[in-house]
This record gives structure tokens, C-alpha cells and sequence, in this order.
């Protein structure tokens, strides 16, 4: 199992452990606290290559939630800006990348555009998941919860069975 693979199983493990919900953080704090135990006993050993691209694609999404504070700020004047706010590394169209201190009106409007279209598709998303949960929220109602449904075979709900034979 690779070290990825076993992240993700332990997540999920120490996740089942609680009888409801459970605030993130705790989630991951005793997930890491769990990992720590085997790369310390020698048991599991960190990919040190995709523990630093995680920490990257950290700081790019960090980065990339930043620019519409910059952005806002140039704009609004209600917080200056300072020099630092211009290192800060700006999502582009097509994977792009670059720092505020290089941006540009072309750029400014493919931003514009890339967030219309992630726009358009977090709408169409989410109507498509408003379709989804009404017609799992009756199956649930009946069950109580999804492992119970799962259980009684409530998946598909008898509803879409029907809609697809007609």
C-alpha cells in the first residue's frame, strides 16, 4: 500500500472511530498523531517527493484564495495594499501562474472569464446535486441513515429505478 494509500485508510479509520461528527482539526490532528506512531517505529515511511508537492499545492491553493483579497483591496482602498501582497502568486487560465507584481489587464480579464466559467460549472453542480439529494433524502427518511439504506438495499432509491423502466 502506497504512503498516499495509507493516509487516506487511516483518515478514514480514525474517522469511523467517532460515534458523530467530529471537527476537522481533531479529525487531523488524530490521524496525524496515529501516522507519527508508524514513521517513527519505522513501519511507514514518508514519501518525502509528495509530502513537499503537497505542501506546494498548499501554498499555491493558500496563494490562488488570496488574489481576490488583493484584488478587492487595489480596488477598495479599505486596507492598503503593501509590497507583500504583490509576491503573492496569481491563478491564471490554463494552469498559469504568476505574481502579482506581473499582471496585466489581459490577465485581469482571464481571470474574470476563468471565474465565470468555474462559476457556471459550481451552478450546474449544484443543481445537479439538489436533484441528487431529493431523491436520496426519502430513502434516508425511511432508513435513517445511509449505511442502514445501503444495508437494505435503499441504493438506488426505488424512485430512479422506476424513472429509468418507464
Amino acid at each position: 500500500m502506497s504512503f498516499k494509500e495509507t493516509v487516506a485508510r487511516v483518515y478514514r479509520e480514525h474517522a469511523a472511530t467517532y460515534a458523530g461528527e467530529v471537527p476537522r482539526a481533531e479529525l487531523i490532528e488524530g490521524a496525524t498523531a496515529s501516522l507519527l506512531v508508524e514513521v517513527r517505529a519505522g513501519r511507514l515511511a514518508i514519501d518525502e517527493e509528495s509530502a513537499i508537492r503537497a505542501a506546494l499545492m498548499k501554498a499555491d491553493e493558500a496563494d490562488g484564495k488570496s488574489a481576490d483579497r488583493i484584488i478587492a483591496k487595489a480596488a477598495r482602498g479599505e486596507v492598503p495594499l503593501v509590497a507583500a501582497d504583490l509576491d503573492v502568486v496569481v491563478t491564471l487560465g490554463g494552469g498559469m501562474r504568476k505574481t502579482f507584481w506581473l499582471v496585466t489587464n489581459a490577465d485581469v480579464d482571464q481571470m474574470l472569464e476563468v471565474r465565470n466559467r468555474n462559476y457556471v460549472k459550481v451552478r450546474d453542480s449544484f443543481r445537479e446535486f439538489r436533484m441528487d439529494v431529493a431523491a436520496i433524502l426519502p430513502v434516508l427518511e425511511k432508513y435513517g441513515t445511509f449505511g442502514a439504506a445501503f444495508e437494505a438495499g435503499g441504493f438506488p432509491p426505488a424512485t430512479i429505478i422506476n424513472r429509468a423502466v418507464a
